[in-house]
């Protein structure tokens, strides 16, 4: 267990350094964390997680699908298996993982059920519509966990995950 979470600090660290290089192209977008960061690190949380393996099903509006397909691409080269849907249709999401793009009604999220929500948005975060969320603090990305949402869906986590993640209530 030390070795993973020596293995995820250096990865938010190296995060850290790759955010600050990549902001500019991250204006044009939505998503105030590089879509690259937040799949390398989402990946490494998921192990914290007792969800079984992860299959995550992004959620996003119109105007969210380049961001949709930004974070499609990246969850699949760390290995993930992701599907999407648009906000209307989320009751019909498929994974146990489900990604909120900025922009979705907090109304979408509720349809979902209760699966691990995951979001870049602190506003979901501290709404307790998501459990998580890798936000931009400052210009450094930090993992953000809501432990109201994470406790009232059931969803079991291993309490280590709070060493790395901030707690919101």
């Amino acid at each position: 267990m030390k070795r993973f979470l020596q293995s995820l600090s250096a990865a938010l660290a190296i995060a850290v350094t790759t955010f600050a290089a990549s902001t500019a192209s991250v204006l044009a977008q939505d998503l105030d964390v590089p879509p690259q960061l937040q799949a390398a690190i989402f990946k490494k949380v998921f192990a914290y997680v007792k969800i079984g393996p992860p299959k995550i099903t992004i959620v996003h509006s119109a105007a969210g699908a380049k961001s949709k397909d930004d974070l499609t691409a990246q969850f699949k080269n760390v290995g993930l298996e992701v599907d999407a849907v648009e906000e209307g249709n989320a009751g019909k999401a498929s994974g146990n993982v489900v990604y909120l793009v900025p922009g979705v009604s907090a109304s979408a999220a509720k349809k979902v059920g209760k699966k691990f929500i995951i979001t870049c948005s602190k506003d979901f975060i501290t709404d307790g519509v998501a459990m998580m969320a890798i936000v931009n603090a400052g210009g450094k990305p930090s993992l953000l966990a809501n432990t109201t949402a994470i406790g009232g869906a059931g969803i079991e986590v291993d309490p280590q995950l709070f060493r790395i993640a901030s707690q919101v209530k």
